[in-house]
């Protein structure tokens, strides 16, 4: 993303609105503060192969902090927000562990935090709402310097956490190519085209700007002269506020948030025009074939889905026409060729599940963690995926390696069970796992938010006319809310864990 020949060309185009203020930055805007925000880190000596972390709220300074990196040639890394310090520690001493010069953005709600993270290291630090202890004020920092380009202009690259609020953090960084922002190789070419965003796009991003496909379709549209809308924090009628108001075109959501959409009651869902609104699309997880056709029925066919991973190994994508036709899938490779394989690491046939796997030249994206159960005999790379092709090679995923359930020697995959609740109109969102059982080692187990009043017997039947008896939940809880990240994403490690500390305790 460089804003430079955007607004040499179109000054006055409107680059980032926040959705529920309004608060605006053209390119001419978007240009010159991410160009003094450049020369001050020059000056502090912060060079090329430097890190620049972000951690904040989606908030209208997140464009200019992303640019200055990106034609500073840094490593521009954003963070998830909402970490406490110790969590924050474990990503700073991962993130600047090479000792490079580096600097940190953040906001008054998250100075403290990022301050004892931060420790005793010697690293820059800005926050965005004025003087917060040892962090300066973004804006009058970055006020009194020159509005053009540094000299020594490079193009920065990203840097991408996975692995949510536990475990280790694991960092999937992107080259340094060592040339000019102008020279920068277009990123998914093949996924935007299929999406059709160009300089014309008005993109509403309702997510947490730190997360993957947020922070990624931000930038293509930027880098491509459109407009992005960004909303404040995820609400389901600001969300479709923001697409009647801003004329939005393209957006991009989670599964969870389609639901919550759903969610809206029947006459405040009509109220809005959103006849703008030609491309919405998926990611993040599978989406259900009954929520996607439930959306379709809705918005009319347009919504797209794609599947891939911030290691960047590859990408599948199921237009909206193929998503009716193939209820279920994820799509077909977009580059490259994905495999299935057995235990024995050998591809199995069409139809039969196993682990999924990129053929990809992606070799320089991770370096954090590299796990040799996700790197195949040949150099393919999975992330631990389960999934089955069908004749015509269409994946279908049905879960994770870890999320398997064995019961009575028998592989049950949590996902199929998840799209078959989701299916009852009276559920709102559900997560199944697996629990011991002394019988069968491992009984199936499910936890559902309901929009309306619902017996558990009555949910089990209802999987059992829909599932062989023996992957229908044993029994079923009800919670308020499910445990979901920021990004959307179920924390179903979390969930789990509360269910097996009662049999750990007992050991």
């Amino acid at each position: 993303m460089y804003p430079d020949p955007i607004a040499a060309a179109r000054p006055d185009a409107l680059a980032y609105v926040m959705a529920e203020s309004g608060d605006r930055l053209t390119y001419r805007e978007l240009d010159e503060r991410s160009n003094q925000l450049a020369q001050l880190l020059r000056s502090r000596g912060i060079g090329p192969g430097g890190t620049l972390l972000i951690i904040a709220e989606n908030r209208i300074e997140w464009p200019v902090v992303v640019a200055a990196g990106m034609r500073a040639g840094l490593y521009v890394t954003p963070v998830n927000w909402h970490l406490t310090d110790r969590e924050l520690a474990g990503m700073l001493d991962e993130s600047l562990s090479g000792g490079a010069a580096a600097a940190v953005v953040t906001s008054a709600g998250r100075a403290e935090a990022v301050s004892a993270a931060l420790g005793e290291r010697a690293v820059m630090g800005l926050c965005l709402d004025g003087d917060r202890g040892r962090f300066e004020s973004f804006h009058e920092a970055i006020a009194t310097q020159p509005v053009s380009p540094i000299p020594d202009e490079l193009l920065g690259a990203r840097v991408l956490y996975s692995g949510g609020t536990t475990g280790r953090p694991k960092a999937f960084r992107q080259e340094l190519l060592g040339v000019h922002p102008r020279q920068a190789p277009p990123r998914h070419s093949g996924l935007t085209a299929k999406l059709g965003i160009d300089g014309g796009t008005t993109f509403l991003s309702p997510a947490p700007n730190y997360h993957a496909a947020p922070f990624t379709f931000q930038l293509i549209t930027l880098g491509l002269g459109g407009t992005v809308i960004c909303l404040e924090r995820f609400d389901p009628a600001a969300a479709l506020c923001a697409i009647q108001r801003y004329r939005v075109s393209h957006s991009q959501w989670v599964p969870t948030m389609l639901l919550r959409l759903l969610r809206l009651p029947e006459a405040e869902r009509h109220i809005y025009d959103l006849s703008s609104h030609r491309v919405a699309f998926t990611s993040g997880a599978p989406c259900a074939p009954e929520l996607k056709q439930s959306i379709m029925d809705w918005w009319g066919p347009i919504l797209h889905e794609y599947y891939g991973a911030s290691e960047g190994y590859g990408h599948t994508y199921v237009a909206p026409a193929e998503a009716l036709a193939h209820p279920g899938t994820v799509g077909r490779p977009l580059t490259g060729a994905l495999h299935v394989t057995g235990e024995d690491a050998t591809e199995v046939p069409t139809g039969v599940v196993g682990k999924v796997w990129f053929e990809t030249a992606a070799t320089g994206y991770r370096n954090s963690d590299d796990n040799p159960a996700r790197i195949h005999p040949q150099g393919w790379r999975s992330v631990g995926d389960l999934g089955h092709l069908d004749d015509e090679g269409f994946l279908y995923l049905v879960g994770r390696e870890s999320h398997t359930i064995i019961s009575g020697g028998v592989n049950i995959y949590p996902t199929e069970i998840e799209n078959a609740l989701l299916a009852h109109p009276a559920v709102a969102d559900a997560a199944v796992f697996g629990v011991p059982d002394p019988e069968f080692g491992e009984q199936v187990k499910a936890v559902v938010e309901t929009r309306e009043p619902v017996t558990d017997t009555e949910l089990i039947e209802f999987c059992r006319a829909r599932l062989a008896r023996f992957k229908a939940p044993k029994s079923i809880d009800f919670a308020d809310r499910l445990p979901r990240l920021p990004t959307g994403k179920l924390n179903k490690n979390i969930l789990r864990d509360r269910y097996l500390q009662p049999a750990r305790n007992d050991s």
